[in-house]
């Protein structure tokens, strides 16, 4: 369940998605592309750390379920 405050990783990544895309529509003016890329570039961190920490949670579980088999 996400919040506005704080999406999920699918939430980011079609906000991202959506960026990108923006870049390539009519909608595209030059004078708001530094800020477009600048909010693309945070989701794109922010997506990375979410990965990490779903990879370490993940990684955790498993060794938590081969110590108990």
């Amino acid at each position: 369940m996400s919040t506005k405050n704080n999406p999920t990783i699918t939430e980011k990544m079609a906000m991202l998605r959506d960026i990108t895309a923006w870049f390539d529509s009519d909608e595209f003016v030059i004078e708001q592309a530094t800020g477009k890329f600048a909010e693309a570039e945070k989701l794109a961190r922010d997506i990375e750390q979410d990965l990490a920490h779903a990879k370490n949670d993940i990684t955790v579980l498993k060794q938590k379920f081969d110590q108990a088999a």
